[in-house]
């Protein structure tokens, strides 16, 4: 089967994490046995720009692991209906490109409605059917216009097959645009994520790892760690990422008189956080809201249990106590479940935490039902 994946967002020259979910969902669709492509039209902002000082608008094609991408970064100026038709001009060009190379798709896979756009142009003049994915938070946080919802809902409608991520996001989706929507996770690659060496010590290590923002929580988790651990000095908390809210959570610590004991690590490579996790002894998700989690899996193929709070995605993964917890939204109540992790840390089993995450968010599990949706759709 040759299956086109159309990603919102994606890696790019700018950003190897960006999306890397998807790309790694296309690289199991290949070892199931099927041909893959992606077509990635990525915007780069100004402030890409400045900050890694390089300019790269380039049209770049190339097989990764198997995986044939085309991929065209363009300058995001604020100029919406001027960015939307030259947005679609790059795609139609690229998709000719990819069909005279690749032959035309048996099916389309969207991740997202943001770039639904180019599922039904493939739709409408090739009768090419798309399934679509959604992931987007901001249908959870009340972000999108009325344009958006009405595009969301043009492309719902004409998809031969809805999924989203999560129950709760399946649920709220379904209420909001009364169409059927189907869960499927997003997948974790248990070969590179892999289970961390049990070392026994006197020390305790807590970690999370995500944009730094106000959705993300973290003020809320650093009072809440300093409220249960203060003057434990052999329990850390490190905080891994970077963005807008990083110099009040410095602040915030020093404030507390964590310094000791909560750090701020910055930025990290793939390879860093995988470092980062296999030397942790818990996972800590402070999220608002979170249509998923990827990094939640991540933590827990590396036999991590995680307390993570009721933000919409992460009760469709923490399934049972044998994984972790779930808090609520409240900074008292997510002290209670770090402190209950902590002193029962001997019964959470990392072999159990890891074989639960290989037998439900694998690259092989994940795959195996995409592979039944995409017949199903083609026998249509």
């Amino acid at each position: 089967m040759h299956i086109l994946i159309l990603p919102s967002w994606y890696v790019s020259s700018y950003n190897s994490l960006m999306g890397v979910f998807f790309k790694e969902q296309a690289e199991a669709l290949i070892k199931e046995g099927h041909k893959v492509g992606v077509i990635a039209i990525q915007g780069v902002g100004v402030r890409q720009v400045v900050e890694q000082k390089k300019l790269d608008f380039s049209n770049r094609y190339f097989v990764e692991n198997g995986v044939h991408t085309y991929r065209k970064q363009y300058p995001d100026i604020k100029l919406d209906s001027f960015i939307k038709q030259m947005k679609m001009l790059l795609f139609v060009r690229m998709f000719e490109k990819y069909i005279k190379e690749q032959g035309l798709p048996d099916i389309v896979h969207l991740h997202s409605f943001l770039a639904g756009d180019f599922a039904l142009y493939i739709k409408e003049k090739y009768n090419v059917p798309f399934v679509v994915t959604e992931h987007l938070s901001a249908f959870s946080r009340d972000r999108l216009s009325v344009n958006d919802i009405d595009k969301a809902k043009r492309v719902f409608e004409k998809s031969a097959y809805n999924i989203s991520v999560s129950h709760q996001f399946v649920e709220l989706l379904q209420d909001k645009f009364a169409l059927e929507f189907n869960y499927i996770p997003n997948i974790v690659n248990i070969d590179f994520f892999q289970l961390k060496k049990v070392v026994k010590n006197d020390g305790y290590h807590f970690i999370n790892i995500a944009f730094l923002d106000k959705n993300k929580n973290q003020s809320m988790l650093i009072q809440a760690f300093s409220n249960a651990f203060k003057n434990k000095s052999n329990v850390k908390l490190t905080i891994v990422g970077n963005g807008v809210e990083y110099k009040n959570l410095d602040k915030l610590i020093i404030d507390l008189k964590m310094e000791n004991q909560i750090s701020l690590y910055g930025k990290a490579s793939r390879e860093e956080v995988r470092r980062l996790l296999q030397n942790s002894d818990a996972f800590v998700l402070s999220s608002q809201v979170e249509t998923f989690g990827v990094v939640v899996i991540e933590a827990m193929a590396c036999g991590l249990p995680v307390i993570a709070t009721k933000c919409g995605g992460p009760e469709s993964i923490i399934n049972s106590d044998k994984v972790g917890l779930l808090s609520e939204l409240d900074e008292n109540k997510f002290s209670e479940k770090m402190l209950e992790v902590y002193y029962n840390r001997e019964n959470y089993d990392c072999h159990y935490i890891r074989k639960y995450v290989e037998e439900n968010f694998s690259e092989k599990a994940v795959s195996l039902k995409l592979n039944d949706v995409y017949e199903k759709v083609l026998k249509k």
